[in-house]
């Protein structure tokens, strides 16, 4: 032991010596320093990766992405955004001054509102990864809230025109002949049908009961398979109904590719594809209970409704900044959507109604259902001198409006406003209806409004675009910072190390104090060897070799000073 101890320190250059223990100090601080520089490389290779990739925008896509028991599959399984339906009823207030040809124009008394909440499921969602698409069995519900309404709409009294009458007659007066009518107008004074009836709101909304619907559900139970009628019952009964949505088309994602099998109405005279209409497509159209990610300013967005029978086109109207500290677009109703300009009007033919309605009659048995926006605004103004009572507001109140979140498509708020109207045509030889001849009648109109999205949703989208984005950028630039600075750290101490030299003829500094308790110390316990007591030549180099200047005590440890 004392020999090889002994070899080692002689063969010691002599030009230069190193402190055995700052070698071994060296050998750690080198190995330290290149630790140093590999995680701060990671560390800034991370932030800079973080940047370009976008971690934000990434988990967004894997939350959104539809697969079975994840959150999205649950909502659209379940939507929870809390959809209303307002009706207002209007009330023929002087029908007999009229019928006597006292009053020249019908008045209108809007009663109402009566709240209907509407619940919307997505039964057996099947996802096809291979197609991209995902199909569902959609079904929609009506709950009347008493408590939000002016009454029980089964205390409410209205005079209403006979839908039934009014649309038989109308009906008889488009298809059949002279005869036909005839005999519909005998048929009709021998049953007792009258005109106006007197009836409950509920009755209007969800059935009533006429001869004309019972002899007609009797000869003819496969085109009238209802034994009374209701303008809500009718819109809202319970078919099997089928759609298949987009997924794998990113620009297109959750738009409708089929409604039952097919990608167009029938009703509206859909043949194909490559025959279609706008009026009449559905292919391409949206439900609006999600949309499309990256929305832009000039989107039109078809939106398609089963109950209103048609597509009805959304633009951009305004950029808002919400309260929730994210902005958002909101798009409305195109205002040439009811009339015979707009792109998506559907053609006609004969028995065409006057501008600023939409027939939907070939969707509800071939009775002449119209819609149009609310109080007539924006229809025939002939029509309009008909009718005392009705509103002619401007603004918002009547405007139909989809708030969208643009980055994701997530909608925040709706409002669509329609009125319900049956048109009246008449034949010669059936002048039962005559008194009505080639009017629109108002009938209900209709609110159908989400005010804001569920909560949860409102939380998670501003975690996306308030909280996410800045605590990300803050976590990437201290990243990129510590990475930056150990990184640049390690180089310097390994290209720069701490030890120093002790030349053979250097003279130790005054300072010695420390050094020389140390070394005596070292002197010492040499000469309790009996190795070194024989050899002061080879004593005197080891006190050498174990020399410590004032650069060495002040040295760095282990890891060394920064």
């Amino acid at each position: 032991m004392v020999v090889g101890a002994k070899m080692t320190i002689q063969h010691v250059p002599s030009k230069g010596r190193i402190s055995i223990i700052k070698i071994q100090n060296f050998t750690v601080q080198k190995r330290q320093s290149v630790i140093r520089v590999v995680y701060g490389t990671l560390l800034a290779v991370l932030a800079v990766v973080s940047m370009a990739v976008s971690p934000v925008e990434l988990f967004t896509d894997w939350y959104l992405d539809m697969k079975e028991g994840k959150y999205i599959y649950r909502m659209w399984q379940k939507p929870t955004y809390e959809l209303f339906s307002e009706v207002h009823i209007f009330n023929y207030t002087n029908v007999d001054e009229y019928m006597k040809g006292t009053d020249k124009t019908m008045k209108l008394k809007e009663i109402g509102p009566f709240m209907f909440q509407e619940f919307r499921t997505n039964d057996n969602i099947t996802i096809d990864k291979e197609r991209g698409v995902m199909t569902m069995w959609p079904k929609t519900e009506l709950k009347f809230l008493r408590e939000k309404s002016i009454a029980d709409y089964k205390d409410v009294h209205v005079v209403m025109p006979n839908i039934v009458m009014i649309a038989f007659s109308t009906l008889i007066a488009d298809k059949l002949g002279y005869l036909a009518n005839a005999g519909a107008y005998y048929s009709i004074n021998a049953i007792g049908s009258k005109l106006f009836l007197n009836m409950t709101a509920e009755e209007l909304l969800w059935g009533y009961t006429d001869p004309i619907v019972s002899i007609a559900n009797t000869l003819l139970p496969g085109w009238i398979d209802f034994e009374k009628i209701g303008i809500l019952d009718r819109f809202y009964a319970q078919r099997e109904e089928k759609a298949e949505l987009e997924l794998r088309n990113k620009s297109k994602r959750f738009s409708i590719n089929y409604w039952n099998d097919s990608p167009g109405l029938v009703e509206q005279g859909f043949k194909d594809l490559n025959t279609s209409n706008l009026c009449n497509r559905i292919r391409g159209s949206y439900e609006g209970f999600m949309l499309p990610p990256q929305i832009s300013k000039d989107t039109v967005f078809p939106i398609f409704r089963k109950q209103a029978c048609r597509i009805y086109p959304f633009s951009f109207r305004e950029e808002v900044k919400g309260e929730f500290g994210f902005n958002y677009y909101r798009f409305q109703l195109q205002d040439s959507a009811f009339n015979k300009t707009s792109p998506y009007a559907c053609d006609c033919s004969q028995n065409c109604l006057p501008d600023g309605f939409i027939d939907i009659s070939n969707c509800y048995y071939g009775f002449p259902i119209t819609l149009s926006k609310p109080h007539l605004i924006d229809t025939d103004p002939v029509q309009r001198t008909y009718f005392e009572g009705l509103d002619h507001a401007d603004g918002d109140k009547y405007t139909s409006l989809l708030d969208v979140e643009p980055t994701i498509g997530v909608p925040l708020a709706l409002s669509i406003n329609i009125q319900v109207n049956i048109a009246v045509r008449t034949s010669p030889a059936n002048p039962i209806t005559k008194p009505l001849k080639d009017k629109v009648l108002p009938v209900l109109r209709l609110s159908l409004f989400c005010k804001e999205a569920p909560s949860n949703i409102i939380q998670l989208l501003r975690l996306r675009f308030v909280i996410a984005p800045p605590l990300v950028v803050t976590i990437e630039v201290l990243l990129f910072i510590v990475g930056v600075f150990f990184s640049l750290q390690g180089f310097y101490r390994i290209w720069k190390p701490t030890y120093k030299l002790l030349q053979q003829n250097e003279k130790p500094k005054s300072r010695r104090k420390s050094s020389e308790r140390r070394r005596n110390s070292a002197i010492l316990s040499m000469s309790d060897n009996c190795g070194f007591r024989d050899d002061e030549e080879l004593a005197k180099q080891a006190v050498s070799l174990l020399a410590i200047t004032e650069e060495d005590r002040d040295m760095p440890d282990l890891f060394g000073d920064p």
